[in-house]
C-alpha cells in the first residue's frame, strides 16, 4: 500500500483489472440484516433531509449490487430510480426484482444512455473500488442536476488505521479514505464536501455529502473530523509504519490462539467468506486448521477461499452442535451469533484472537 504525503490518500501499488473483478460479481449486499436496516435507516434519513418527492425526485445509485440502497425508495413508491452495476449477474437480479438497473460501469460512454438530472447520487462502498475515479466523478457532475446532491460511503481509513482492521485492505479496493483525503481528492472538481459523519459498516465508515453549490453552508462536522484526524496523524508517515509493525504482532498472536483451539477441539469450522477474510487467512498463513467454511450467500457455496483453499458450503454441512465456530466475518458477529445458535454452542469472533493469550 502506498502513501502520498501530499495529498494523504493510501492507494495499492497494484490494480487488477476492473472487469476481470466485477462483470460478475459474488457478494450480495442484501444478504446481511445490518445492510438491508443501514439502507432503510439512509432512505428514510435522505427523504427528510432533501425533501425528496416519489413522484419527482430522481435517484442513481452508482455500484448498485443487488439493488439494496434502492429497495428502501422503491417500497416507499419512488417511481425515479436507477442502478448503475457492472456486474451482470447483479443487475440481473436486481432488474429481476423490479429495481431499474443499467448494467455497466459509469463511463462517459455509458452515461449516453442514463438521463440527467439526478436530486440525489449515492455511491455506499465503489469510491474505493474504482480505479478510474476521474472518469466517475466527471459523470457524476454532468448527471446531477444544480441542486443536487453526491452522498459518498467509504470505509474510514481512521478506523482501519485504530481498530488494526488490515483485513479490509484487498484487490477491490484501489482507495483507502479519510476525510482529508477526500478533501483534496475533490478540490479539483466544481464540487464542496459540505458534510461528514460516521457510520458503523464494514468495522467503521465515512459518509460524506457533496455539493454542486460552490456557496454551500459548511457544517461543523468537517473542521472537527479534519482535527481528529490531523491529532491522530493522519498526515504523518510513522502512523502507517507503526500500523504495519502491529499487524505482524496480530499474526503471531492469531496463529498462537488458533494452536490453542486446535489443541482442544476436534472440529474448527469457519463462518463467512468475505474478501477480508480471504486477506487474513492467507497473511496469518492459515489452511489445514480449518476444515470448512460455512456461508449464507449461495453464489459461494461449493468454491475454495483463494490461496488458502478452504472449501466453502451451505450451513447444512455442520452436523454437530459442539463445533467450535470461527467467525470470519467479524463485522456481523452479533448478527451471526445470534441467528445461528442451532448449529453450534461456540462461537469465536477471529478479532479476538487478535490479542495476546
Amino acid at each position: 500500500m502506498n502513501y502520498c504525503e501530499k495529498c494523504h490518500n493510501c492507494q495499492l501499488s497494484v490494480a487488477v483489472d476492473s472487469k476481470k473483478m466485477f462483470s460478475n460479481y459474488l457478494y450480495t449486499s442484501s444478504t446481511s440484516k445490518v445492510f438491508r436496516d443501514h439502507f432503510v435507516h439512509a432512505a428514510n434519513k435522505y427523504i427528510t433531509e432533501f425533501k425528496l418527492n416519489s413522484k419527482k425526485s430522481y435517484i442513481i445509485d452508482v455500484g448498485s449490487n443487488d439493488g439494496v440502497a434502492l429497495k428502501p425508495f422503491l417500497d416507499k413508491k419512488f417511481k425515479k430510480i436507477l442502478g448503475v452495476e457492472p456486474a451482470k449477474n447483479l443487475a440481473k437480479l436486481a432488474n429481476k426484482n423490479k429495481i431499474k438497473t443499467l448494467n455497466g460501469f459509469l463511463t462517459q460512454k455509458n452515461i449516453k444512455k442514463i438521463k440527467k438530472n439526478a436530486d440525489l447520487i449515492l455511491a455506499s462502498n465503489v469510491f474505493a473500488h474504482s480505479d478510474n475515479l476521474n472518469e466517475m466523478v466527471t459523470c457524476m457532475i454532468k448527471l446531477l442536476n444544480k441542486k443536487g446532491t453526491i452522498i459518498i460511503e467509504v470505509q474510514y481509513l481512521m478506523n482501519t488505521l485504530k481498530d488494526l482492521t488490515f483485513d479490509n485492505i484487498y484487490h477491490e479496493h484501489y482507495n483507502y479514505w479519510s476525510l482529508t483525503s477526500l478533501i483534496n481528492f475533490f478540490k479539483k472538481y466544481p464540487l464542496k464536501i459540505f458534510k461528514a459523519e460516521k457510520i458503523n459498516t464494514h468495522g467503521g465508515s465515512l459518509r460524506v455529502y457533496i455539493s454542486k453549490n460552490p456557496k454551500i453552508k459548511i457544517d461543523k462536522s468537517i473542521n472537527k473530523f479534519l482535527l481528529e484526524e490531523e491529532n491522530f496523524g493522519i498526515k504523518r508517515f510513522e502512523t502507517y509504519k507503526s500500523f504495519g509493525e502491529k499487524v505482524y504482532e496480530i499474526r503471531q498472536n492469531v496463529l498462537k490462539n488458533i494452536n490453542k483451539i486446535k489443541a482442544k477441539e476436534k472440529t474448527l469450522v469457519g463462518y463467512g467468506a468475505p474478501a477480508k477474510a480471504t486477506t487474513a487467512l492467507n497473511f496469518f498463513g492459515i489452511s489445514n486448521e480449518i476444515d470448512f467454511i460455512v456461508e449464507d450467500n449461495r453464489l459461494k457455496h461449493k468454491k475454495f477461499v483463494p490461496g488458502v483453499n478452504i472449501p466453502i458450503y451451505a450451513k447444512t454441512k455442520i452436523k454437530d452442535k459442539n463445533t467450535v465456530i470461527l467467525v470470519l466475518a467479524w463485522n456481523f458477529f452479533e448478527e451471526i451469533k445470534k441467528n445461528n445458535n442451532s448449529l453450534s454452542n461456540k462461537f469465536i469472533n477471529i478479532k479476538s484472537l487478535e490479542n495476546k493469550a
